[in-house]
């Protein structure tokens, strides 16, 4: 018997520190680590499911994108979202903000690019009892509201994680193609340092042509410079782009690389 075999684009949206990057690695590796480690730019993960169906057995390719968390990352956020078929918003059930996060920024920011999908509700840290501040019924009438299901989950004991990836998967299944609510990505103003280094994420993964690649090297080079996505500064970012720079003298020629290197230095300096 043929098994179907098809591949879907999802998004995993929240603030950070709600334990995106944790769901993920306890649903792939079946492991859990309490250190934090922040998301820079957008990390991919793949993960095969088998699923039963009316049309027979599919087995189904999960493309999960783990979106940087920090706010005022609009562009990179923006372009991470094109072609995404589904998405789990995830708040912090001991953190109130992190469900009025979910209503207020994710899923309207993800709608302007990718319009209506499938989406999942998920209260990450159910097991932290005692601190919690966001009740089961709370984030199930969010949920509601928008016709979606919702799940309490642990990273750390495991509970629920199976069964979100697993009720997205279906979800991405029954709900076919999105269609596009914009193909263009309007362009925030840049006002600060954060701005400035959204800036250069995006622009350096844009010329790199090949995004995920593009945002690996981001990733090296930001942890080699000891930059701090939450709250970036100046001197960390000067060492970023000047590793940039050699990372695109690889596949630009010499004047693009000095005045793009040029650029990105006038932009750090001028909101730093």
């Amino acid at each position: 018997m043929n098994i179907k075999q098809i591949k879907r684009k999802v998004l995993l949206l929240g603030d950070g520190a709600v334990g995106k990057t944790s769901l993920i690695k306890k649903f792939v590796t079946d492991k859990f680590s309490d250190d934090y480690i922040t998301t820079i730019g957008t990390k991919i993960t793949k993960k095969d499911l088998l699923y039963n169906t009316s049309e027979g057995e599919i087995t189904l390719t999960l493309m999960i994108w783990d979106i940087l968390g920090q706010k005022g990352y609009k562009s990179i956020q923006s372009s991470s979202y094109k072609g995404a078929e589904g998405a789990m918003i995830v708040c912090d059930l001991t953190r109130k903000e992190t469900l009025a996060s979910m209503v207020e920024y994710w899923i309207p920011e993800m709608r302007k690019v990718i319009g209506e999908v499938p989406i999942i509700f998920v209260g990450n840290k159910c097991d932290l009892i005692d601190e919690r501040q966001i009740s089961a019924d709370e984030l199930a009438g969010t949920a509601q509201q928008y016709g979606c299901q919702s799940f309490v989950s642990s990273a750390k004991t495991g509970e629920n994680v199976e069964s979100i990836f697993n009720a997205l998967g279906e979800k991405v299944i029954e709900g076919g193609k999105p269609s596009q609510a914009s193909n263009i990505i309007q362009k925030e103003e840049i006002t600060n340092l954060t701005g400035v280094t959204d800036q250069i994420i995006n622009e350096f993964c844009d010329s790199f042509g090949d995004r995920e690649t593009g945002m690996a090297m981001i990733r090296q080079q930001f942890t080699a410079a000891g930059v701090d996505v939450k709250a970036p500064e100046k001197q960390a970012l000067l060492v970023a782009v000047e590793k940039l720079a050699l990372v695109e003298a690889g596949f630009k020629d010499d004047f693009a690389v000095k005045s793009t290197l040029a650029k990105r230095k006038r932009l750090i300096e001028q909101h730093g």
